[in-house]
């Protein structure tokens, strides 16, 4: 959008949702360095009058223009994955076992070598992944001593993702956490937990979500502050960016993200949700 500048004496709209004041008779400019000349910083000239553009938050200046590049299937992409408990910090033990999966291979089965399988952490709980250019899959991580866990990407890696730890849930911690929402972790159903990015591939707040397959059972979340609190007492991200669902049905569902200030949509990713599971998702901007 731009706003005209006004500098002179009549109101003579020039275009739709911009106003200015001038002389119709006369033109303020003939080049963009007249605008300068005048004293109009940031203006550039239009149809001979300068017009200074709408400031936009680099936050969200994708939105409404988000290209996805064509991926180069012959390269891939490797990036470190940080395993670590959601309480305390420490990192995941180097028996967890972490399998790449194609989107498609919902059970993870596949023997495709460009999806490797039965990798182990180190001791300090990172894995090294590698995945091909324009991967859309997930990350599985299972372990005795955490919530068997999905890690999806959002959209087809072109370049690594920003976020370099995940933290995991023990299953006490997953129930005490369903229990602080006042809900009760049904092991016939699976959770979502998704992590809100904005043009800059940042965590960010101010971002609600909706899952539009949920049923009434499904619980509504945010952490706040690393803590559930449920609508309407929270309605959006904190800066850590966090929000999702408990006991969703399994199945594939899409998780849509908006801006809660205008309800302007951000993005959406799809998943699949499995009983006593938690599925965690990127979601960023996405073309419309």
């Amino acid at each position: 959008m731009w706003h005209r500048v006004r500098p002179l004496l009549l109101v003579f709209p020039l275009c739709a949702g911009c106003n200015a004041i001038v002389s119709p008779s006369e033109e303020q400019c003939a080049a963009d360095a007249d605008c300068t000349a005048r004293g109009f910083e940031n203006a550039v000239c239009s149809e001979s009058v300068c017009v200074e553009a709408e400031e936009i938050d680099p936050v969200w200046a994708c939105l409404g223009s988000v290209t996805e590049p064509e991926p180069d299937p012959t390269k891939t992409v490797s990036f470190p994955i940080g395993l670590v408990y959601a309480i305390g910090g420490a990192p995941i033990s180097s028996d967890a076992v972490i399998d790449v999966c194609d989107k498609l291979d919902v059970n993870c089965t596949g023997d495709d070598p460009k999806y490797p399988k039965g990798i182990n952490p180190g001791a300090d709980g990172v894995v090294q992944v590698e995945v091909p250019e324009g991967f859309d899959g997930f990350v599985r991580i299972t372990d005795p001593g955490i919530v068997d866990s999905r890690v999806y990407v959002g959209r087809p890696l072109i370049e690594p993702p920003t976020v370099e730890q995940i933290q995991l849930l023990k299953p006490m911690e997953y129930t005490g956490l369903a229990s602080l929402a006042m809900s009760e972790a049904d092991p016939t159903r699976g959770s979502m937990i998704a992590l809100a990015i904005d043009c800059n591939r940042e965590a960010v707040s101010g971002v609600s979500f909706d899952v539009p397959s949920a049923d009434d059972v499904a619980v509504p979340f945010y952490l706040i502050n690393q803590a559930p609190v449920l609508p309407p007492n929270a309605i959006a991200t904190d800066k850590d960016g966090f929000g999702g669902y408990f006991n969703l049905l399994p199945g594939g569902p899409v998780v849509k993200a908006f801006r809660a200030a205008d309800d302007a949509y951000i993005g959406e990713s799809s998943f699949q949700i499995l009983a006593n599971t938690i599925s965690y998702v990127l979601v960023g901007p996405t073309p419309l």
